[in-house]
């Protein structure tokens, strides 16, 4: 599996569009070590910021390695593997991620990873404290990636387009993803409610104003990362057709109004 990983931007001045379009210097991983991590005992690799490719045999461990670094933000990876599944074969203990991210507001230490005794919990350290959420992560480093898997964005579902969307603000706006794991939680409990009944009429009404507050942040959150990812599209040089960008739907629409 070929996999492209982008460091989208630190967080520093994430609410002007010129982070996008006129970065100050490279971000990027200069460290990354791994522990019990897939086919890795242990592992270290000192880089720079510059772009690096990887090479190998199949099975050397190339994706490994870049499953590892996507664990440097929110979610479970590129590979949306459950958390023990990536334990190494044979190990007692579970797996961790260290990294040190070079960002414009200087060095970043970032740690992940499983403890057995935690189930399916991710443990999050940012500078040798531990951080409360996930979310901290984006707040510090935003990353993007490209697989062949997501090559059927544009012919399947919606779903899919929209988690994409999603880690694409999370780069711009951390708190966004607060906002979709509170609409998402919501609409399951609605779902659950209005499925096994009889439905609690003041606790369902209760969960849609959840939804409305929250899906109406979502969806304006959205709005402004399309909006200056377009900006950026607009002002990029070169000789290739400049791409459009533009949100359609009903919400979006109101939003606009």
């Amino acid at each position: 599996m070929s996999v492209m990983l982008i460091p989208a931007q630190d967080q520093e001045g994430a609410g002007a569009v010129g982070v996008l379009t006129r970065p100050r210097g490279r971000v990027g991983v200069t460290r990354l070590a791994l522990t019990d991590f897939r086919n890795y005992g242990t592992a270290r690799l000192d880089l720079d910021t510059g772009p690096v490719v990887l090479t190998g045999p199949n099975g050397a461990g190339k994706t490994n390695l870049l499953e590892a670094i996507s664990f440097l933000s929110p979610g479970r990876g590129l590979r949306n593997a459950k958390l023990s599944e990536i334990d190494r074969h044979g190990s007692a203990n579970g797996w961790a991620v260290a990294a040190t991210a070079e960002t414009r507001r200087g060095p970043v230490r970032l740690g992940t990873g499983r403890e057995p005794e935690t189930g399916e919990r991710r443990i999050v350290r940012i500078d040798g404290e531990p951080a409360k959420a996930q979310a901290a992560l984006v707040e510090r480093l935003g990353l993007i990636w490209l697989t062949p898997q997501m090559d059927r964005l544009f012919i399947e579902g919606p779903g899919a387009r929209r988690r994409l969307l999603d880690r694409l603000v999370f780069g711009l706006d951390p708190a966004h993803a607060s906002r979709v794991a509170a609409y998402e939680q919501a609409l399951r409990e609605r779902s659950r409610l209005l499925r096994d009944g009889p439905a609690d009429a003041t606790w369902v009404c209760a969960l849609e104003a959840v939804m409305a507050e929250q899906g109406t942040a979502v969806a304006a959150g959205r709005r402004d990362a399309v909006d200056r990812i377009d900006l950026a599209c607009a002002e990029a040089k070169g000789p290739f057709p400049h791409a459009r960008l533009a949100l359609a739907g009903t919400l979006e629409t109101w939003l606009d109004d």
